[in-house]
């Protein structure tokens, strides 16, 4: 009997350990199932282009976003790509058909320079002075334009040609500064090298940027060559002004006929000095999408074969997608305190459509979460529904904002972020209604998942102590009465006689 007992008491204690482990096991694993799942998720990237420029970059025109990132706020020299600021300036000061007469301001200009061809007296269109220094590369052309937005600026004609590049190189990083730039100073309008005249890759994508939104500039930029009188359809009007004709080819090889000519080119402008070396801003277009790439110091025909190399990489793996389109039902909360026959749950809608440029791989694998930040209507517990978003109670108006999505990539990089909205009226459900739900939530959480585990694991622990108990005491009692009842003998009954 007493050893019966003993593995009796020794199998209900197992049971019940065995019970606990297993619940404890089935809560880790759990656990080990969502960081498995989280930690699975990793980010796939394109192979980076090889390019051999020390200093370039890659962007998006439209957003600014960076595809690649070489050192591109290392100080570099910009030589001839600082006709493109040059360019800006002109244009915020002068309409493209307004005429310019050239001065004496050219013989400023030092005779290793490239040249547009101007001569003193001659009067051309501002949209050709344009067309002079981007496509023949005309130092000439930049002395003409700053002399002429300096006077003007300053109202006065007076000015020395040294006071001139003074107040344009002013008005150039006053414009740098507008457009962000953080590590450009400019000293001159042409690029011819001083030590003073700095720039850096990401800050020449800035400037380029606004270029390209720049009708004129994006046009003139893209074009291969020019023939032409410098007053172009204006010449017949002014007979009485004098004017040359211009034969003019880009310097570009990206968009003119020979070997490094990339299908895609738009411009835009090419730079070189012994100190800068062989440099570009270059653009393309492609499927509605325009990027910008700036290359340093990069000896032909490394600038030429670095910037289609960062198209290609751009083009091939860069896009921009929908990510969802005005009205669609991004996701539900779930609702408290609301009306039964209405429904448990409420869309939440976009109003906007969310477009965004990214890699395309990580808008394939992008993620959803929302967050409710309409506290308003969050119960005072925080109850949340089985994906951990908070609930809401009613009554709730539609078109309330009630929170946020965030679309993530693999890295948890934000690609884009909108607000979500209700996407129908919620009625407030009467008392016996909410009432009703607080007992249906009570019961819920007493027989939930890990509840239930915690309450079969207590009641088997307090039976096996119960059983314990009885069995022990049945024990003694059992004992006791053995040693004290007393002792029966049969007898015989007798028979009375009658």
């Amino acid at each position: 009997m007493k050893n019966r007992f003993k593995t009796f008491v020794t199998f209900l204690l197992f049971l019940c350990f065995s019970l606990s482990q297993a619940a404890y096991a089935d809560t880790q694993t759990s656990g080990s199932a969502v960081q498995s799942a989280e930690t699975a998720v990793q980010t796939s990237s394109a192979s980076l282009p090889v390019i051999v420029s020390p200093s370039a970059i890659l962007v998006e025109a439209e957003t600014g976003k960076v595809l690649y990132d070489k050192n591109s706020d290392a100080k570099m020299y910009p030589a001839s790509m600082t006709k493109i600021m040059t360019s800006l300036v002109l244009l915020d000061n002068f309409k493209p058909d307004d005429i310019i007469t050239v001065g004496s301001e050219i013989n400023e200009v030092t005779l290793d320079s490239s040249k547009a061809g101007h001569t003193k007296g001659e009067s051309i269109t501002v949209e050709n002075l344009v067309r002079g220094l981007l496509i023949p590369s005309g130092n000439d052309s930049a002395v003409v334009a700053a002399t002429a937005v300096a006077k003007k600026t300053q109202n006065n004609n007076s000015l020395s040609e040294k006071d001139c590049e003074k107040a344009f190189a002013d008005l150039m990083n006053k414009k740098a500064a507008e457009l962000g730039c953080k590590n450009t100073h400019f000293s001159n309008p042409h690029g011819y090298h001083s030590d003073d005249h700095y720039t850096c890759a990401s800050d020449m994508a800035l400037i380029a940027q606004a270029a390209v939104k720049n009708d004129t500039i994006k046009e003139i930029g893209s074009e291969q060559s020019f023939s032409g009188n410098g007053l172009g359809s204006q010449k017949a009007s002014h007979p009485e002004l004098k004017s040359n004709d211009y034969k003019w080819t880009s310097h570009n090889m990206l968009i003119t006929d020979n070997q490094y000519k990339y299908e895609y080119a738009t411009g835009l402008k090419t730079g070189f000095t012994d100190e800068a070396g062989d440099c570009v801003t270059a653009t393309a277009q492609k499927d509605g999408v325009t990027l910008i790439a700036v290359i340093f110091n990069s000896p032909d025909p490394g600038r030429w074969l670095d910037a289609a190399a960062l198209f290609n990489y751009g083009y091939e793996n860069f896009g921009f997608c929908t990510l969802g389109k005005a009205g669609d039902v991004i996701g539900s909360a779930s609702l408290v305190y609301n009306k039964s026959s209405e429904g448990d749950k409420l869309d939440l809608v976009l109003k906007d459509d969310i477009s965004v440029f990214a890699a395309k791989n990580d808008v394939s694998s992008a993620e959803k979460k929302i967050t409710i930040t309409n506290t308003a209507l969050i119960p005072k517990n925080n109850e949340t529904d089985e994906n951990g978003l908070s609930k809401l109670m009613a009554p709730v108006a539609k078109d309330t904002e009630i929170g946020t999505v965030d679309y993530k990539a693999k890295d948890g990089t934000v690609l884009a972020s909108a607000k979500l909205y209700a996407g129908r009226d919620v009625s407030k459900a009467n008392i016996l209604g909410r009432a009703f739900y607080k007992i249906k939530t009570m019961a819920k959480h007493f027989t939930s998942g890990k509840t239930l585990v915690k309450a079969a694991i207590f009641i088997c622990v307090i039976a096996a102590i119960i059983i314990i108990l009885i069995l022990f005491f049945k024990g003694q009692g059992r004992r006791r009465n053995y040693y004290s009842r007393p002792v029966y003998r049969y007898k015989p009954r007798r028979r009375k006689k009658w």
